[in-house]
């Protein structure tokens, strides 16, 4: 594995959950997503793999290049997006716009949903949730058995899904106050946990930053208040369920509200709460009790 020397070569560029970003400053054109002391070198070669079975597949998202380290933490190269803005960025930079860039990242979600995954080329969704949900310590077995009894109802489907699905994972190179009809890329990022699966499960992601994070989260992690990402969901849930496809329809039966797709939408958010329990090492009060309201153990 080669060994970068990051006060010499790299700038950094950001920061997340797992680990931080670095440009690097003799090619524009690479950036290092280096992950945290002690996080497993195994879980960063899985996730190499799936980033670049995910590029193979031609799903929008930046090309991944070789694992490195910098003697106490382990990373991978990516081609790096010039000029990149996250769409909670753009959202929070451009609150005005926040109609428009929303319609758009929901129109990426949908392609993204509607492209089918060849058999066996990644996990199966379904199974990553039994997972998550076997390795917690707070609900007892005859609570773990009903949301199994969930998983068990949710479709079985041959397409892709992100698996940490946001407005923080998906990148674009608009610049600031440029029409959407100027020429521009937008990627897909943070592709550990991509999947075959149902797409509402990635819509519980969404939701989850949307209503069930606390204020202080909201504004670290995606730079917008609680009112704002409240008016991104109902613009998601427009764009992305009736449009054209009738996708409220298909997914919760003819005539549905939107406060139906919201209510709908709830049990794949508590799901995906194990996950992001899994991903901070805690369960917190407010998503317990989220999962508790939803699945009735109260």
């Amino acid at each position: 594995m080669e060994k970068v020397n990051l006060e010499k070569d790299y700038r950094k560029s950001g920061e997340g959950a797992n680990g931080d970003s670095y440009d690097c400053l003799a090619d524009e054109n690479i950036m290092l997503k280096l992950y945290n002391p002690g996080y497993p070198v195994r879980m960063i070669e899985e996730e190499l793999e799936l980033a670049m079975k995910v590029y193979d597949l031609g799903i929008p998202s930046p090309e991944p290049g070789q694992l490195v380290t910098d003697g106490k933490r382990v990373g991978i190269r990516f081609q790096r997006v010039i000029g990149k803005r996250s769409f909670a960025r753009m959202i929070s930079q451009e609150p005005q716009r926040l109609e428009e860039y929303t319609r758009e990242f929901a129109g990426y979600c949908k392609k993204l949903h509607s492209t089918p995954c060849p058999d066996g080329m990644f996990p199966d969704a379904k199974q990553q949730f039994r997972h998550f949900l076997k390795l917690d310590r707070v609900f007892d077995d005859s609570e773990k058995s009903l949301m199994n009894d969930f998983i068990d109802l949710v479709p079985d489907c041959n397409t892709a899904v992100h698996g940490d699905m946001h407005i923080g994972n998906l990148i674009s190179t608009l610049p600031a106050g440029a029409p959407l009809s100027q020429e521009h890329t937008v990627n897909f990022i943070d592709l550990g946990l991509f999947a075959q699966g149902c797409p509402l499960l990635d819509i519980g992601m969404m939701q989850i930053v949307c209503f069930f994070s606390d204020e202080e989260f909201r504004r670290e992690s995606f730079h917008l208040t609680g009112d704002q990402t409240h008016a991104v969901w109902d613009v998601f849930v427009d764009e992305y369920f009736y449009s054209d496809d009738h996708a409220a329809e298909k997914w919760f039966g003819p005539g549905a509200t939107p406060q139906a797709v919201f209510d709908g939408i709830r049990p794949y958010s508590s799901l995906k709460l194990f996950l992001v329990a899994h991903n901070s090492g805690v369960l917190f009060p407010h998503f317990e009790q989220v999962i508790r309201q939803t699945f009735g153990f109260v």
